[in-house]
């Protein structure tokens, strides 16, 4: 399965979508703000996995500044 993300400007677009998807018996859903922002943190957990292992010194030097 794949996922397609649009970014709808107005209401009218969304339910042109809307409609659409169900017409053609797809699943759709609307992503609020909080989702959005759900899944930058994720991409960035995800992103920041595959990088070098960090010392926890070097990380409490920087929260401390």
């Amino acid at each position: 399965m794949e996922t397609i993300i649009i970014n709808i400007k107005s209401q009218k677009d969304k339910f042109i979508f809307t409609s659409l998807a169900n017409r053609l018996k797809l699943k759709s859903r609307i992503l609020s703000e909080e989702d959005k922002e759900d899944y930058g943190l994720l991409k960035a957990m995800l992103e920041a996995k595959q990088e070098d292992y960090v010392e926890r010194e070097t990380i409490m030097k920087s929260l401390r500044k």
